[in-house]
């Protein structure tokens, strides 16, 4: 599913030197797969025209895999929102995915705002499915945007908290108690993000995918050192999930990791990165900012706009 090309999402690809033969072999591989489709799409000439069209969907789906998900129903995870910048000219240059947990709050990762231009006139469009089609969306404009002070220094807390200029309509989701992650087994990641282990297209649409939790400190004693080091995540602050091909991407940064629990659907976690080991950009797991642990900073944020989150 994680940014356009913008703010370097979810990811540390943009800034690695071109390697010339590992962009070949990736293009190749791309080439293959079109032939497979187009190979078998021509075997079936024979078919009824309506059974042929149904089969060329199918298969350009399985082309366009979208790291495992699924594009959202219409109507679905209103809250979940993408976050750009409205220019003079009316136009928008779309990067990173938010969601609303408050009227007035979007909760984001902060390396998506962590360069001052990147914080002027922010726009979050709720209640949207596709960035080439916002007619029914709901457009905010940001007030002010703030960064978690320790994620410059540090590269962790990747949360940042966005204050609206005016109350949204799309009604917010809840954050999940500590209580209710610990208890959690999967999570569902949602976001406008790349749809591509390599992570060269899709952004814009916004898809779903449900991953394993594969590391997550339930209790003071659990020993996740290992896990840390081999992966390069903090296990007091973030969670792993996903892996397999079924992954959050580049552009879903910030983007909600929802869990299921007792009182309905909440937002436990933020996309923020893959692993260190990573091979491929995404698909192979991803590192997810705790909401929990970091919710002195989002109620100060809260505070200082007269917001008081519940």
């Amino acid at each position: 599913m994680s940014a356009n090309g913008k703010c370097g999402c979810r990811g540390r690809a943009e800034n690695e030197a071109f390697d010339a033969k590992l962009a070949y072999q990736r293009l190749a591989k791309k080439f293959t797969e079109l032939t497979g489709v187009v190979t078998t799409y021509m075997s079936q000439a024979g078919l009824e025209r309506d059974a042929r069209a149904r089969n060329a969907e199918r298969m350009a789906r399985v082309l366009e895999r979208i790291v495992g998900g699924t594009p959202v129903e219409q109507g679905d995870f209103p809250e979940c929102c993408v976050i750009g910048q409205r220019f003079s000219n009316g136009t928008f240059n779309w990067f990173c995915t938010g969601v609303l947990v408050h009227p007035r709050v979007v909760l984001t990762a902060a390396h998506c705002h962590s360069e001052p231009q990147n914080q002027i006139n922010i726009v979050v469009a709720l209640n949207a499915e596709d960035i080439d089609n916002l007619g029914n969306a709901e457009i905010v404009r940001a007030k002010r945007v703030r960064i978690h002070p320790n994620f410059l220094s540090t590269g962790f807390n990747d949360i940042g908290v966005i204050i609206l200029a005016n109350s949204a309509s799309t009604p917010p989701v809840r954050i999940a108690r500590t209580s209710e992650l610990a208890h959690a087994q999967s999570t569902r990641l949602v976001g406008f993000g790349n749809d591509d282990i390599f992570s060269t297209r899709g952004f814009g649409l916004k898809r779903e995918v449900e991953v394993p939790i594969t590391n997550l400190r339930r209790d003071d004693d659990d020993d996740l050192d290992d896990a840390e080091g081999e992966l390069g995540f903090e296990s007091d602050l973030e969670f792993t999930a996903g892996g397999n091909g079924f992954d959050s991407c580049n552009g879903d940064s910030g983007g909600p990791a929802y869990i299921l629990t007792g009182n309905g659907r909440k937002v436990a976690g933020l996309t923020s990165r893959p692993f260190t080991t990573f091979t491929n950009p995404c698909g192979e797991g991803g590192i997810y900012t705790r909401i929990d642990v970091n919710m002195d900073f989002v109620q100060q944020v809260a505070s200082s706009a007269d917001i008081v989150l519940p």
